[in-house]
Order: structure tokens, then sequence, then C-alpha cells
């Protein structure tokens, strides 16, 4: 009876219940357009001497921005105007910069204290009354 017992305790516990494995359904992915910001600073980083910031910041002034990416295309050009030594492509981000302020829609008020910081440090300016 006890050998019974156990063979039936035993036949119990070594079965293998398969439960139906449910596929998750396949996430979607959704393509898109690297911003102006982000595109602005790969070009500034892969710059590999100053013509080519140069060049990479005259290529961006020819293409429109969106008025929701110019916060972060301006913190930008603070960012590599901070890091420039040439004086053409300090002038070209100061150009841009005035450019970009005049966006409609976007309101300077919130890079206006940069700007004013950045640009008041500058000597190499001549200014001519």
């Amino acid at each position: 009876m006890a050998a019974h017992l156990k063979k039936r305790v035993y036949e119990e516990f070594s079965k293998v219940v398969q439960i139906p494995h449910e596929e998750a359904p396949a996430k979607k992915l959704r393509l898109s357009k690297l911003s102006k910001s982000a595109a602005l600073h790969i070009d500034l980083c892969k710059a590999t001497n100053s013509t080519d910031a140069l060049q990479y910041l005259l290529q961006f002034a020819r293409k429109p921005v969106e008025a929701e990416s110019v916060e972060g295309v301006i913190r930008i050009l603070l960012e590599h105007y901070y890091k420039e030594t040439d004086n053409s492509v300090r002038l070209k981000i100061a150009s841009l910069l005035g450019l970009l302020s005049k966006t409609s829609s976007f309101s300077p008020d919130c890079i206006v204290d940069d700007a004013i910081n950045t640009l008041s440090n500058e000597s190499s300016w001549c200014y001519i009354p």
C-alpha cells in the first residue's frame, strides 16, 4: 500500500504541464527626424577646425528652424561660442543668435541673461560710436 501511494505521488509531481505561450504583440517603431539642435550639435562636434565649424554654421543658416527647436539651437550655439577661439566663427554664432531671437512665437527671455553675459565678456569686438 505504501509503495502504491508513493508511486501515485511520484506520478502526480513528475507530470509536465505545458502552458500555451502567447506571443507578445510586436512593438511598433516610429521613425523620426533628428531635431535641429541635435543635428547642429553633431555637426559642430564633427568640426575639426574653425573653417569646418564656419561651413556648418553657414549651411545651418540657410535652413529654416522650427519655433519649438529655437531654444535648443540657441543653447547649443552659446555652448559652442564659449569653446570657440576663432573670431569669424564667434561672429557668425552671434549673428545667428540675433536672427534666431527674432523667430516668431519664441520668447527670448529664457536665454537673454546667457546671451548678455556671453557677449559682454567678448573683447574682440570693435565698437565704433
